[in-house]
């Protein structure tokens, strides 16, 4: 073994890196003995040589001297560790939640006593206390939006749960809604379902209780209705029962009431109209907004019990030898809008309750704007086309005098054009299928509809619409209907 040297490993530590607790100040007293340390916590020479010889081992370099001795790895165990130290104090780390940790707990342990504890204890909350309440945050415009339509889920969900107002539905038994919808039957005003109903039963269905419509069944004169009452009103309750039972299973049954006609049997004039009622208002709504019911049984139009908007029809002109419609509308607009004859509307306008007379003229601007005429291609022996025009307005009253009123002062006015004739107002042939003002029999745009059930061009009605000799096609109007 090699000599000690004042140089030693030792001594060389202590002067390039002093023990913590040693100030550097040589003047101070150093501190030793076992007050300060106790035993066995120093090591000797040999000790700390032992401790530092867990450095690897230098490079062996060729330039270094042969005598150099090659440290050898040594093994050192590690020295006992004192049962006094705080610093070697082993501590038992235990995991608990806030519920288990409770403020007896806390007083008990050591932290309680330190001096780094606080004083006032009256500050501090257990776990237990609620937290204090969170700072308010504003929402992001996208964070507003979210969290307004998902307040609003629920009722989207239940709106697109439901049939609209307008739905239509698809039953085997009855003719599918058309694509645009079933053509418009037009009518002379707009009470006409009740035209010659017997006073007496008139104000006894007024007194019947909501929901309720009316029924015009489509093929039927009212000769047809007073003879066949019975078996009329029976086809009617069971059709309009396979739709209130679709509507509600099992829905009770309804009630049809058969017009009678003002005079009695041998009255000339005969109601067409039946009254239904007894019915849910889901029912009622389904087919009042679907219009137009088509079996192979019946076929009918269900109308609302009350007077809607004046018709749109107004008259018919023929003499045109154009079958230009837009032709006859500048014909329309211009003979309307004739000082003369916008003055004489505006009179008329006047008088149904329009506060002002601005109003009065946008009344008089908006009817003639609303002007829309429908061709009627009619035939003559030969084959030979005399078209015919119906004339068409939006009321922009409900006033049914009014309405009446301007409809006889248009009506007899002439229509001249420079080159194509000057229209006069033609009769009116109603049809004796739909019963529609708009055109007769032969013309019905109803046997066109696809998978239609109800009654068809046949060839009596051929015959009277289409071959009838030296005059117009489109037989004699039929006051009954």
């Amino acid at each position: 073994m090699k000599d000690k040297e004042p140089t030693s490993l030792k001594a060389i530590s202590q002067t390039t890196r002093p023990y913590p607790s040693t100030p550097r100040p040589t003047s101070q007293t150093p501190r030793a003995g076992p007050r300060y340390f106790p035993q066995n916590i120093l090591t000797n020479d040999d000790s700390m040589e032992q401790t530092l010889s867990f450095l690897p081992d230098p490079p062996s370099s060729p330039t270094s001297p042969p005598d150099t001795p090659t440290p050898i790895h040594r093994e050192i165990s590690e020295p006992s560790r004192p049962d006094d130290l705080l610093v070697f104090r082993e501590f038992a780390v235990t995991t608990t939640t806030p519920q288990e940790t409770t403020v007896k707990d806390v007083k008990d342990s050591d932290l309680s006593s330190s001096i780094h504890a606080p004083s006032n204890t009256i500050v501090d909350q257990t776990m237990e206390a609620p937290p204090s309440p969170p700072t308010t945050r504003v929402q992001s415009v996208e964070e507003e939006t979210i969290l307004a339509h998902l307040a609003l889920a629920e009722a989207n969900r239940s709106v697109l749960s439901q049939n609209g107002i307008n739905h239509r539905t698809i039953l085997p038994q009855f003719t599918p809604t058309p694509i645009g919808g079933f053509p418009k039957v037009h009518m002379a005003h707009s009470a006409q379902i009740f035209d010659h109903l017997d006073t007496k039963v008139l104000h006894a269905w007024f007194q019947v209780e909501h929901p309720k419509f009316m029924v015009r069944v489509f093929d039927l004169s009212g000769k047809d209705v007073a003879e066949k009452t019975a078996i009329t009103a029976e086809r009617i309750k069971a059709s309009i029962s396979i739709i209130a039972d679709f509507v509600h299973q099992e829905a009770p049954p309804i009630r049809v009431s058969p017009p009678q006609p003002q005079g009695g049997r041998g009255a000339k004039e005969l109601p067409v109209g039946f009254l239904v009622h007894k019915i849910s208002e889901e029912a009622r709504n389904l087919i009042v907004n679907q219009g137009i019911w088509s079996s192979t049984n019946i076929t009918f139009e269900a109308l609302p019990f009350n007077c809607s908007s004046p018709p749109e029809l107004l008259f018919c002109l023929s003499g045109f030898t154009t079958s230009d419609a837009s032709i006859v509308r500048k014909a329309v607009i211009d003979v309307w809008a004739h000082d003369d004859n916008r003055h004489h509307i505006d009179d008329v306008f006047s008088m149904c309750g329009f506060p002002d007379d601005e109003l009065v003229y946008k009344a008089t601007r908006d009817l003639i704007h609303s002007v829309r005429i429908e061709t009627l291609d009619f035939k003559v022996t030969g084959g030979l086309s005399v078209p015919r025009f119906n004339v068409f307005a939006t009321s922009p009253t409900k006033d049914a005098k009014t309405w009446t009123e301007l409809r006889g002062f248009l009506r007899i006015l002439e229509y001249p054009t420079g080159l194509d004739g000057c229209g006069i107002a033609a009769a009116l042939f109603p049809c004796q299928i739909c019963h529609s003002l708009a055109h007769p029999r032969g013309l019905c745009p109803f046997p066109l509809t696809p998978q239609w059930n109800g009654p068809k061009l046949n060839n009596r009605s051929t015959a009277n619409s289409a071959r009838l000799p030296a005059r117009i096609r489109g037989g004699r109007p039929d006051r009954n209907n």
